[in-house]
């Protein structure tokens, strides 16, 4: 039977960048979105769909603690080197009772970077990282059955 204390806080999260832990996360949310083209089929008044492949995207909220994503920024224009990254992110409520969450994306590439930013009225500045990703995996995953 499901009960509201096996729900998982998003609190209980940790991400992983090449590895090191990104304690400075505010919000992280990678998506697959499936790739599809329309089939017209004679005699058929709606459409069909095939999928012909998929598009991993995200983007990441950090808190403004570091200089690492206006380097990578500048390293690209200045000289041309655009790093990929492997990210982890790990569910990890205990209190839920449902297990740990690990998913793995592969080939991550940041799209852009806030270079500068000031705000009279913000109390802690964020800066915002879109990216995209090429492959992914689910090494450890939560729980199907309520205890």
């Amino acid at each position: 039977m499901f009960k509201g204390q096996n729900t998982i806080s998003g609190k209980e999260g940790r991400l992983f960048l090449d590895g090191v832990e990104m304690a400075h996360i505010k919000t992280f949310e990678a998506n697959v979105e499936k790739n599809k083209n329309e089939v017209s089929i004679m005699g058929r008044r709606m459409t069909t769909h095939k999928t012909t492949g998929a598009t991993g995207t995200g983007t990441a909220t950090f808190y403004k603690v570091t200089s690492k994503f206006v380097l990578l920024m500048r390293d690209y224009v200045k000289k041309g080197e655009d790093p990929y990254f492997t990210i982890q992110a790990v569910l990890d409520d205990k209190a839920s009772g449902r297990g740990v969450e690990r998913v793995t994306l592969f080939d991550v590439n940041f799209d852009s970077a806030k270079i500068a930013g000031l705000d009279v009225d913000s109390e802690s500045l964020e800066e915002e990282a879109p990216f995209t990703f090429e492959d992914f995996d689910v090494p450890s995953r939560l729980s199907d059955s309520f205890n």
